[in-house]
């Protein structure tokens, strides 16, 4: 197959309306979409990425006028829709067109994309487009676009060329369809903010620092599969994740740290902790969560692509981003889905 690979917005709209697959990118993470009204392309999506028949897609909108079109928007879904979007924040809402992908189910998740280009994009191919983040299923979702065109050049049938994402996480999705609100998955987006409007909003799946004392250690808390996208490991390089806290991460990096196997990622290196040899190549220091968030998918591909087999992970420190960024680390460290 040859895929288009342009920045020119109507020749990749012009793909969707002819039922193709087209990889974009967001302010979170790479998505692979295919038009919301197109079931049978919206289903090649799933063989693409070998994603679970269950896990459902969210689709992308160019405005809040086009969502009330397929969905019911209350007032309270209109108020979190103005405050927090464009950007990255999804809603689960009840669903009022039925020819919407997926058909069977009552409801839809839906997002409004920052960049206007690619709203502009969605816009021109006169539907929304259902999209999950443009990786193998269970893998780290793609943030560059080198990796994006090395996993689906000769695969889909576009990637549109627009800026590529900064924020390294995907999306917060929220619930509206149920009795009260539920965060299904946190984001950059965080439930102080939603709190705000939300009071009693539901956290099902909220994940404690202190569970993590050493290496072989798990959380406790119970995870509930509200939503099918909690149902499977995700974020998972080939690499074994291995997440730890400061005092025990410092200790095993001052042990191990020399391995050529290994590979670490956090905040606590200064110039006594980190070797000059290292230079950057295993280590990868960060200076705060938002900046850990934005660089932690590509340096598991990296990792991959080098070779390595295990990745040591700094626990996320307090602050803004932490909440999305344990998420994200806790779901590839996890091996309950093996």
């Amino acid at each position: 197959m040859k895929t288009l690979i342009s920045s020119d917005v109507r020749l990749l709209a012009d793909l969707i309306r002819k039922g193709g697959v087209v990889v974009f990118p967001t302010e979170t993470v790479f998505g692979i979409g295919a038009a919301s009204d197109n079931e049978e392309a919206c289903l090649r999506i799933y063989q693409i990425k070998g994603r679970p028949s269950d896990n459902p897609l969210i689709a992308h909108f160019s405005s809040i006028d086009a969502i009330k079109k397929v969905c019911y928007v209350n007032e309270i879904a209109n108020q979190l829709l103005c405050e927090f979007s464009p950007g990255p924040f999804t809603l689960v809402l009840p669903k009022i067109d039925p020819n919407i992908f997926p058909k069977q189910l009552p409801t839809l998740a839906v997002r409004i994309p920052k960049n206007p280009v690619i709203r502009e994009w969605i816009e021109a191919c006169g539907s929304p487009i259902s999209a999950p983040s443009a990786n193998l299923s269970g893998r780290p979702s793609l943030t560059r676009m080198t990796d994006v065109v090395r996993y689906f050049d000769g695969i889909v049938d576009g990637i549109l060329i627009a800026e590529e994402p900064n924020l390294g996480i995907e999306s917060t999705v929220l619930g509206l369809t149920t009795e009260v609100p539920v965060l299904l998955r946190p984001g950059s987006i965080e439930s102080q903010a939603l709190r705000r409007f939300l009071p009693n909003l539901v956290i099902p799946n909220q994940i404690k620092s202190t569970d993590y004392k050493s290496e072989d250690s798990k959380t406790n808390q119970s995870i509930v599969p509200l939503s099918p996208g909690m149902k499977y490991k995700h974020y998972a390089p080939n690499a074994k994740v291995v997440l730890l806290e400061t005092e025990i991460f410092l200790s095993t990096f001052s042990k191990q740290g020399m391995d050529p196997k290994f590979a670490w990622i956090g905040f606590s290196f200064g110039s006594e902790t980190l070797p000059e040899v290292l230079g950057g190549k295993r280590v990868l220091p960060v200076a705060n969560n938002i900046d850990y968030m934005a660089k932690l998918y590509a340096f598991f591909e990296s990792c991959d692509l080098e070779g390595y087999n295990r990745i040591y992970c700094e626990l996320p420190i307090e602050g803004e981003g932490k909440e999305g960024l344990l998420n994200r680390l806790e779901k590839a460290t996890d091996t309950s889905f093996e």
